[in-house]
């Protein structure tokens, strides 16, 4: 359980990328998401989660560090993310990957954590303007939802491509 929470806490606090408009649908996953740290409700990163293929992907656009200030972007990437093959940038890596629709607004795929390099079954759905994330280890997991966000989340400046256009790069852990 503690890996668990572990995890989760890395997981929010790497997932710094959103997606720059919300989705027109009211139960859709698609649009930009803010994670937040789980223990202390602060920004940890802007997501965007976009569709391919008929699959869903989660891609880190800027983190955040403890005092709410951008800390990485998209845009000028420097922090790495070691557990992953060949230590590519947290901002602009496809976390959430291979996501599905299931039944109703219920979605399933994977998450890494980038850090560690352990890939996580993830379920995704709508509740109300949040994005409920769950991730699950066997049978136990923890449910964090990440509010809706909007450009005007994005730093100063910033400007967000078409997220329509994304291609998944799914990353390879070590």
């Amino acid at each position: 359980m503690k890996r668990l929470l572990f995890l989760l806490a890395c997981v929010t606090m790497f997932q710094s990328c959103s997606a720059p408009a919300p989705s027109n649908s009211s139960d859709g996953i698609t649009g930009l998401w803010k994670s937040r740290d789980q223990y202390s409700d602060k920004p940890r990163s802007l997501v965007a989660i976009y569709e391919y293929d008929n699959k869903y992907y989660g891609r880190m656009i800027v983190t955040y560090d403890d005092n709410g200030k951008v800390n990485d972007s998209i845009l000028n990437p420097k922090d790495k993310a070691p557990g992953i093959v060949g230590n590519p940038p947290y901002c602009g890596m496809d976390f959430v990957y291979n996501v599905v629709k299931k039944d109703g607004n219920q979605y399933r795929g994977s998450i890494v954590d980038p850090k560690k390099g352990k890939v996580y079954n993830v379920e995704l759905w709508r509740k109300g303007n949040n994005l409920m994330v769950r991730g699950e280890l066997w049978i136990f997991g923890k449910t964090i939802p990440w509010p809706q966000a909007s450009e005007k989340d994005l730093p100063k400046g910033f400007s967000m491509s078409d997220i329509k256009k994304f291609v998944p790069v799914v990353p390879k852990v070590k």
